[in-house]
């Protein structure tokens, strides 16, 4: 794995989404026959990929099982990391995602989501593309041209992820304002080799910059909330060992499929 891709996406309405091939606005002209058959692999969609993104709110969860980094020094997004060294997630397999580990929010939504115009404007989104997308649904999107109880609980779900993506947003400005992030690298030493190997080069908070924060800015932060993420996504690094566990047991002769941690 090399440098974390900043493509843990901003999302917009003209532009692309992380992991949405085909995204468009949610219509009942365009979409009022299609809806949600949920597929036997529902996860095969994320198969490939080494990150994704995430919300402070979910760094208590995420941080027992990835580790968190952030996509770069600009565009601080959190994101958590789910392979190494391969374009591989090794928390699915046969297109489940592991029922021991977490799931991210981003994951949850799908294929729904919400995009901002860059007049502020919020819509509703599809992966036009998503599998789970038929025609003659298990859950339509519409009903007698309005959304259906299922379509308006997805709606209701990426609201509050919007919402957990604007306060991280904020907190990760705050980390930028601190000046707390710096790039660093996971190294690794593979089984027989004398010399250590960098494993992933990313962006992470500096344990030792947060250490040396005034008392003040650290009540602020504490009282903000913000302080136990802050030591969540450093408590999270102790798991690139634990991916590289991961990826070894899927390796393995007669591997099948991942194990729980």
């Amino acid at each position: 794995m090399s440098d974390i891709p900043p493509s843990a996406l901003t999302e917009t309405i003209s532009g692309k989404m992380f992991l949405y091939e085909k995204p468009e606005l949610l219509t009942v002209e365009k979409h009022g026959s299609l809806g949600v058959t949920p597929p036997e692999r529902p996860f095969r969609f994320a198969e490939s990929a080494r990150v994704i993104p995430i919300t402070a709110v979910e760094f208590g969860s995420a941080q027992r099982h990835y580790p968190i980094v952030f996509a770069s020094l600009e565009n601080p997004v959190p994101l958590a990391v789910l392979g190494v060294l391969e374009d591989t997630n090794l928390f699915v397999d046969d297109g489940q995602w592991d029922p021991a580990c977490y799931m991210p929010s981003y994951l949850r939504c799908y294929p729904f989501a919400f995009a901002s115009s860059e007049q502020g404007n919020v819509a509703v989104v599809i992966d036009r593309a998503a599998e789970a997308i038929t025609e003659n649904p298990r859950f339509p999107f519409f009903d007698n041209g309005k959304p259906t109880r299922e379509t308006e609980s997805m709606i209701r779900f990426c609201s509050q992820y919007e919402a957990e993506r604007q306060r991280t947003n904020a907190f990760c400005q705050k980390l930028k304002e601190l000046e707390l992030l710096t790039h660093q690298q996971a190294n690794f030493k593979p089984d027989g080799g004398s010399s250590e190997q960098t494993l992933a080069s990313f962006v992470s908070i500096d344990s030792k910059k947060v250490t040396d924060l005034d008392a003040g800015t650290v009540h602020e932060l504490h009282r903000s909330g913000q302080l136990s993420a802050i030591y969540m996504q450093l408590y999270s690094q102790e798991n690139w060992r634990v991916l590289l566990a991961r990826r070894a047991r899927r390796q393995a002769p007669g591997a099948d499929g991942p194990a729980a941690d």
